[in-house]
């Protein structure tokens, strides 16, 4: 073979690994958050922890690859939304959207609520909240949102809601979406529907209030 062919091989090699650390990140991080280290992704793609170093630095510059397509999506599903012609029902469908990528990404969730990388997180902010205010303020105008709420309280309502996504990995699935709709139920101005999910049992209560704790 000669050294041509050589480096062409070797190039296709580095593309596929790279490809194969992608992926694998993508799915440690979903499933572990920012605890996850860059061994950990090379475990889980099958490859050495040489080989993932010499394609990512640390842990923060592959979750900055895997997260940046993520939040990102924030803002389609935003802009999305927008088009939707029920002021409120825009609102709302945004943020079941954006909870449910949260509660099935920990990394994601973790990004958002300032655990990840400051200059990805400082890049992506400013798309995000014209976004969201944009969505915000033609529910306001429609009188679907009550008169003193302000956009900064739907990234407060996702602060909150944060804990039952693990609760939901853990005690029953799409718990999530019951205390969703009861933060968002406090933004409505009228006409609240039916929650979407059983509470959490009682003997669950240890864990509820440890879901709340920081980590």
């Amino acid at each position: 073979m000669t050294g041509s062919a050589e480096g062409k091989v070797a190039r296709k090699d580095s593309v596929r690994n790279r490809a194969r650390l992608i992926a694998a990140a993508r799915e440690v991080f979903a499933e572990r958050g920012f605890d996850a280290t860059l061994d950990d992704i090379a475990h889980h793609a099958g490859l050495g922890t040489g080989t993932a170093y010499r394609h990512f630095a640390n842990k923060q510059a592959v979750a900055a690859e895997v997260l940046r397509g993520a939040t990102e999506q924030i803002v389609v599903d935003a802009r999305e939304a927008l088009e939707i012609d029920d002021p409120w029902q825009a609102l709302a469908t945004f943020c079941e959207r954006t909870a449910e990528r949260q509660a099935r990404d920990r990394g994601l969730y973790e990004t958002l609520t300032g655990q990840g990388n400051d200059e990805e997180q400082a890049r992506i902010w400013p798309e995000i909240i014209a976004a969201v205010t944009e969505l915000f303020n033609r529910a306001h105008r429609a009188g679907a949102v009550r008169a003193d709420a302000v956009p900064q309280d739907i990234a407060a309502i996702f602060t909150l809601v944060g804990p039952a996504f693990e609760l939901s990995r853990t005690v029953s699935p799409n718990l999530w979406r019951r205390y969703l709709a009861l933060l968002l139920d406090g933004l409505r101005a009228t006409d609240r529907p039916e929650l979407p999910a059983q509470s959490a049992p009682i003997e669950a209560l240890a864990m509820v209030l440890k879901a709340g704790k920081r980590r």
